[in-house]
Formats: structure tokens, C-alpha cells, sequence
């Protein structure tokens, strides 16, 4: 393996290791070298350094690269932040994006872009699990199971309408009888955000001190999604500033490793041009 091969593939380890790391340095390149270092890395690692990047700075990254690649790197994210990063790419680029994902995923973006910025319904993971309430508890464990990344904590009981009815955990729902009906077993009644709450209402929802994630439903009590508590901690970071264990780690991580992750980023860049897709 040749030296500028070497160190490609340590500056790919490193994004994958210190996602904020690579993130710095793309912030701090022009906007079209820092596209060239996107469609250099593998596409996980391209997403990594999109996610730590200031939304501004990454929004304007993806839009510099071609339709497909960006896609393709979206797909990665999560709603919420892909949301927010195609709300700051001018319509068409957006539009473009779209196109090329995935039926799902493109509908649960499509499906949070609907609300406003900053928003419950805007920042909600619409994939988050919700189950009919006459169901069995047999026949929702094998909802989650054909589900799993899209049940965490807790599972979302609604009616046949649609409306938010119940909760239970997973631990309930795993001990219950397995011929009780949901609506038997589940809480009634459960915390839930206003789609149209801002994100300091988020915030400062008393729910987040009992669950890991609240249920988002519409003016009727629909059921659309649910905020996670990941996107509860980058709002808190965003109106707040970062906590001071994460700022302190980001700097003692910077001074060890921003000359040497800029210099190989820096190869990764020269070569952009000629590395594949």
C-alpha cells in the first residue's frame, strides 16, 4: 500500500472515529472542496461528518454535491436532521434529492417537511412504532419484531382512527398475556406534543423526566411520530450551548488531533477528483 493510499484510508478511520473532527475541518475548507471530500469518503462516513457539521455549513456540502451522492447520504440520517439540513437547500436541489431515495424514506421526510422549522411535527421520527389497540400482545411483539429499529422504549398504542390512545414499554408488552388486548394492558392518557410545539416547548416538556421519547399527534389527536430523547439533546444544545463535558472533550480531541486529521484530509482533497462515487 502506497503512502497517499495510507493516508486515505487513516483520514477515512479517523471520520469514522471523530465525526466532529472531520466536521471542523469541512466547516473551515470552501464549500466545493468540501463537497469533493463527501464524495470521496464512503457514504457512512460522509454522513458522520454531515451530522456533527453546523447546519449551515453541511446543508451548503450537500448541495455542492451531485443529486444521487447527496441522496445517498441523507438516506444515513435521521429525519430530524436530514430535515433540517434539505429545509436550507434552495427547492429544486431539494426536490432532486427526494427523487432519488427511497420510497419510505423519502415519504417520511416529505411527511416532517410539511410542518415548520423547529417544530414537534418537523423535528419527529415518523418510522417510530405505533400498534391498533385490539390487537393481541402476541400479535405486537411480532409488530416489534418485524420492527425493531422502529420501536425503542416504548410502543405507541392508537386507535382505529389513528388517535394516540395508550403506552406500554416494551417490558410490559413482552410480560403481558399474550391474549390480552392492548387496550388492556397499556397506560391510557399518555404525554404527547402538539405538532405544531416549538422546540423550546420540547424542551421544557415535563414528560422528558419519565420517557425517552413523547408521541407527536395532530390538532385531532392523530398520531404522526414521536420526538426522540437524541433530538431533545441537540435542541438543548442548540438553545443552550453544549454541555461542558461534551465542549471539553470536542477541545482536548482538537488539539490532539486537528493537524493531523487536516493533513490527510487535505490528500483526501487533492485527490477528490479522482476518487470514485
Amino acid at each position: 500500500m502506497g503512502a497517499r493510499q495510507l493516508q486515505a484510508r487513516l483520514a477515512r478511520e479517523l471520520v469514522q472515529q471523530y465525526p466532529e473532527r472531520a466536521a471542523d475541518v469541512l466547516e473551515r475548507v470552501a464549500v466545493q472542496e468540501g463537497a469533493r471530500l463527501l464524495r470521496q469518503f464512503p457514504v457512512g462516513e460522509a454522513a458522520a461528518a454531515v451530522r456533527a457539521m453546523a447546519p449551515n455549513a453541511a446543508a451548503a456540502s450537500l448541495a455542492a454535491v451531485d443529486p444521487e451522492r447527496a441522496a445517498a447520504i441523507t438516506a444515513k440520517l435521521e429525519p430530524d436532521v436530514a430535515s433540517a439540513l434539505l429545509r436550507r437547500i434552495d427547492e429544486a436541489a431539494r426536490g432532486a434529492i427526494l427523487d432519488r431515495l427511497t420510497g419510505a424514506h423519502a415519504q417520511r421526510l416529505r411527511a416532517v417537511l410539511r410542518f415548520p422549522p423547529d417544530t414537534a411535527g418537523a423535528l419527529m421520527d415518523p418510522a417510530v412504532l405505533a400498534i391498533p389497540e385490539d390487537l393481541t400482545a402476541r400479535e405486537a411483539v411480532s409488530r416489534v419484531r418485524e420492527r425493531p429499529k422502529d420501536a425503542h422504549y416504548n410502543v405507541y398504542v392508537v386507535d382505529r382512527t389513528g388517535c394516540l390512545v395508550g403506552v406500554l414499554n416494551l417490558r410490559e408488552l413482552f410480560l403481558a398475556r399474550p391474549r390480552s388486548l392492548l387496550s388492556e394492558v397499556m397506560k391510557r392518557a399518555p404525554r404527547r406534543l402538539e405538532a405544531e410545539a416549538p422546540s423550546v416547548a420540547i424542551v421544557e416538556h415535563p414528560g422528558w423526566k419519565e420517557v425517552h421519547a413523547l408521541p407527536v399527534v395532530d390538532a385531532d389527536g392523530r398520531y404522526l411520530g414521536a420526538v426522540r430523547y437524541a433530538t431533545l439533546r441537540r435542541l438543548e444544545a442548540e438553545l443552550h450551548g453544549r454541555p461542558v463535558a461534551e465542549k471539553d472533550t470536542g477541545e482536548a480531541l482538537g488539539e490532539l488531533f486537528s493537524a493531523g486529521i487536516s493533513a490527510v484530509l487535505d490528500v483526501l482533497a487533492g485527490t477528490a477528483g479522482r476518487g470514485g462515487r
